[in-house]
């Protein structure tokens, strides 16, 4: 279940609000108040919030509840209650639970949660979002339709990964010959060198033997000459009567070790040191260019499958597109199984989204699905395309227009999922006539149920359907938000249709559409 609730509102120290805090109602709040007031500097101070706007005070904070975050952000943080706080000071900083958090994760952790309806944004009226909504719909009429969609969708992953394998291939296989060239040179190279582990150490410690050859050679005449008068050290100890084992022991060690020296020496004679640095100079070449000997025989192995794989492509290019060619079967079958849903419930869908819009007193819509023919153009979203019109194209609709068309989705959708969100709605019924404004107003209530809602209107039909009405009213230590009793939502209603100079009339009239509305709530 995704769930975002603001329970709390904290402002401190902006150019508006000193010091205020409010406990907005979970479904439809409406903010009033005259011009200049702070309207708008609140609903930046929400936005800025969830990062969405510039930090508009020295402290936002907001005790919240939130629940059915992305996976990315589970071990994070804990679902359920949290405070989410900005500082602004040196520089901007945002707080879950006092835990600091960069913006762009609060932007992506809040995302899914938010509908500012403001401006035109061409991503509400794309063909993605225009089937999110229609996949709603049409997966309240049938249990089958998530499992034809997610069908389709891993179907149409497996044909992309297809169809990559075997454009890959086929590209190889356009410059196997030039590549099988290439390997082979490779392979020879390294063949020929044909590198041992461990050699390039062990023919170093041989460079340095040689070049102390002449050294040991001259020192190991010495202790020869030394040990050729054994005998008469052996005279000696004889003439002392001392014992002599240890001491000629020791000299037959030696002249062990003299000998076996003396046999190294004779091998090292053997040796062609210019045939040992030309070695060395490869070796180190090797290492230079591949990181180490061992690291070069694995290359080596890599090469050599890589030359198996282009002696054998012939077979893999055939089986890569049998491959493509199923995955591609595969993906026209789930994609007509999810067509065929979806045009039996077009016309269910259009009838719904056109009540919505006619309750916003907006023309009915015109719905159509236009197949893409070419499997190679089927998009993540299926084989078709969804358009919808009113009298006009989307991207034509005014700025009135196109937020109460918003509107008219969301209401078709939300009947569908049960999601808690917050909308954010500025000034949404600026210009419209009475009569639009009241299917605004109507509408938003309706949303109220899914949605927590936060709007501005300056007409009485929000502030008369809303839960909660607050007033913000500017004073001279700044502005304050308060809460309106019924008397004081009567009043105020009063001033936003007759002005400062409220009359009966305007006060009647009132009274009538709170407790009218009341008696709807009933």
């Amino acid at each position: 279940m995704q769930k975002l609730l603001l329970h709390q509102i904290t402002i401190k120290d902006s150019p508006i609000f000193k010091q205020i805090t409010f406990s907005p109602s979970a479904h439809f709040n409406v903010f009033s108040g005259a011009s200049g007031a702070g309207k708008s500097v609140l609903m930046e101070s929400i936005l800025a919030l969830f990062g969405l706007r510039e930090c508009n005070a020295q402290v936002l904070e907001a005790t919240l509840e939130l629940q059915g975050f992305g996976e990315e952000f589970k071990g994070l943080f804990d679902e359920g209650e949290m405070i989410l706080t900005l500082t602004k000071k040196d520089k901007i900083r945002f707080f879950l639970n006092a835990q600091n958090v960069p913006k762009k994760k609060v932007q992506a952790l809040f995302a899914p949660f938010l509908k500012h309806l403001s401006t035109k944004a061409d991503d509400v009226i794309g063909v993605e979002n225009l089937f999110l909504i229609f996949d709603s719909f049409c997966s309240s009429k049938d249990s089958k339709y998530k499992v034809l969609l997610q069908a389709y969708k891993d179907s149409f992953a497996q044909f992309l990964d297809a169809k990559a394998a075997l454009k890959k291939l086929q590209e190889e296989a356009l410059k196997v010959a030039e590549l099988k060239e290439f390997v082979r040179f490779e392979i020879q190279k390294l063949e020929s060198l044909n590198p041992k582990k461990g050699e390039y150490e062990e023919l170093l410690e041989l460079k340095k033997e040689i070049s102390k050859k002449e050294k040991i050679n001259e020192s190991l005449q010495g202790v020869q000459e030394f040990l050729s008068h054994r005998s008469k050290v052996s005279h000696f100890l004889n003439l002392l009567g001392s014992e002599n084992d240890t001491i000629l022991n020791a000299l037959n060690e030696l002249e062990a070790l003299c000998e076996q020296e003396s046999e190294r020496l004779g091998e090292l004679e053997n040796i062609n040191p210019e045939e040992i640095l030309n070695r060395l100079e490869s070796l180190s070449a090797l290492k230079h260019r591949y990181g180490g000997v061992e690291e070069a025989l694995e290359y080596l192995e890599s090469k050599k499958k890589e030359l198996e794989k282009y002696e054998n492509l012939d077979s893999i290019l055939k089986d890569s597109t049998l491959q493509f060619e199923s995955a591609k079967k595969s993906l026209v079958e789930s994609a007509n199984a999810l067509k065929k849903l979806r045009e039996k419930y077009l016309s269910s869908f259009k009838e719904t989204l056109s009540n919505a819009l006619e309750s916003l007193k907006m023309p009915k819509a015109e719905v159509a699905l236009h197949p893409i023919e070419e499997v190679e153009s089927y998009q993540p979203f299926g084989n078709q395309i969804l358009e919808i019109s009113l009298n006009t194209v989307l991207k034509n609709l005014s700025a009135g227009e196109f937020n109460r068309f918003r509107l008219a989705l969301l209401l078709t959708q939300s009947v569908q999922e049960k999601n808690q969100a917050i909308i954010i709605l500025d000034e949404v019924d600026a210009n419209l006539s009475g009569e639009e404004s009241q299917g605004v107003a109507e509408a938003l209530k309706t949303l109220s149920e899914n949605y927590q809602i936060f709007a501005i209107s300056h007409q009485s039909h929000m502030p008369s359907l809303a839960d909660t009405h607050f007033l913000v009213q500017k004073g001279a230590q700044g502005s304050k938000i308060i809460p309106l009793d019924k008397e004081g939502r009567i009043r105020e209603i009063a001033r936003m249709i007759s002005g400062n100079e409220i009359t009966k009339e305007a006060l009647d009239f009132a009274m009538k559409c709170i407790e009218g509305n009341q008696y709807k709530k009933s």
